[in-house]
């Protein structure tokens, strides 16, 4: 049986979601000219493999077979999810290099795949090895829109599964899948570059240090490493960040400039996106009034040097439903109702309409 792989794994790793892959075109022993995976998100490609860690990252493959393998290394910490032809499941990683069949049908035929890491990077890096199909691989189908993501715990999906607040962080009960961002893709059938660690503001973080802040963390290719990536050209991009820089009464002096820079270098990467401003809604009272405030301040600084496509959007929680997850963190019916509301954002800013 003819087995068509990754190997040689010929990889150019563009930072842009929507043009991520590997190369358009892979020489693979036994077959003749193949595409294989699009990769969606930030990858470090070194010879025969690439490595991940930011949550959301995406590997997606289409084959005419009858089974497709995945052969990845990890801690035993992460899942990822995994999307069949829109049926979706939960793949456990376990630690070590492990093939897992991801696709196993009696009669070839055509699929559609999706893998998508649920985890973030403090649960380790995940290493893509191998694709393996009894058929041959087909050229993905590229999106031709995009969003950019950049926050903390929120876009990251802490607790988004948990039962209730009392939950505590875990990796069992994140869930990037399912964060306002990911469900507002899916809707207009965009790609999602998410770059966001729980705990991480934009110059403090949730316990007082001001080192790795989001700051340093949202150009490297992978949190655990000093790699940088260049920001993508994407359509639109949401800064979810401030929760933690103002938590529990704390109220940083340079916020609003450093805020209005990382605004100016967005803008710079992506001359034409729509940026939008998010905070909430996981602060409440005095600390959220100076979270918007100064959020708003640096939309005012980049509306003043000549911004046009920027907005604030202050999410909410819905009223008269339990939409708390793990520490209190929206969870599915939370992140849902932010979804709605960037979507009502996106509909009536862009013109977009759902694709499904």
């Amino acid at each position: 049986m003819k087995v068509a792989g990754l190997r040689p794994f010929l990889i150019a790793v563009l930072a842009a979601a929507g043009l991520n892959g590997l190369t358009d075109r892979c020489a693979l022993a036994g077959e003749s000219e193949l595409h294989s995976a699009r990769l969606v998100g930030r990858f470090l490609a070194t010879g025969t493999q690439a490595t991940f860690e930011w949550p959301g990252t995406a590997i997606e493959v289409e084959f005419q077979g009858a089974w497709l393998d995945v052969v990845l290394d990890d801690t035993g910490r992460n899942s990822m999810v995994v999307d069949v032809d829109g049926a979706v499941s939960r793949l456990d990683l376990k630690k070590g290099e492990h093939t897992y069949r991801v696709v196993s049908d009696t009669v070839a035929a055509r699929h559609a795949v999706r893998l998508v890491r649920r985890t973030e990077a403090s649960f380790g890096a995940t290493v893509l090895k191998d694709i393996r199909t009894d058929g041959s691989f087909l050229p993905p189908q590229p999106k031709t829109r995009s969003f950019l993501v950049i926050g903390d715990s929120i876009s990251a999906g802490y607790g988004v599964e948990g039962k209730d607040a009392k939950c505590r962080f875990s990796a069992d009960t994140e869930n990037q899948y399912l964060t306002f961002a990911a469900v507002v893709a899916r809707r207009f059938g965009a790609d999602v570059t998410t770059l966001a660690a729980s705990g991480k503001g934009l110059v403090r973080n949730y316990d007082g240090s001001t080192n790795a802040t989001m700051r340093d963390l949202y150009t490297r290719l992978m949190p655990s490493r000093p790699d940088r990536e260049q920001l993508p050209d994407t359509n639109v991009i949401v800064v979810h960040l401030g929760s933690n820089d103002f938590s529990g009464g704390a109220r940083p002096p340079d916020f609003v400039a450093r805020y209005a820079d990382l605004l100016a270098q967005l803008r710079a990467n992506a001359p034409g996106a729509m940026i939008y401003a998010g905070i909430g809604p996981m602060l409440w009272g005095a600390d959220l009034d100076a979270a918007v405030s100064a959020v708003n301040k640096a939309v005012a600084v980049r509306r003043a040097a000549g911004e046009r496509k920027i907005a604030l959007i202050r999410f909410d929680s819905p009223g008269g439903v339990a939409s708390r997850g793990c520490d209190s963190h929206p969870n599915e019916i939370g992140q849902g109702h932010m979804a709605d509301e960037l979507e009502a954002r996106v509909k009536a800013d862009l013109g977009w309409e759902e694709t499904k």
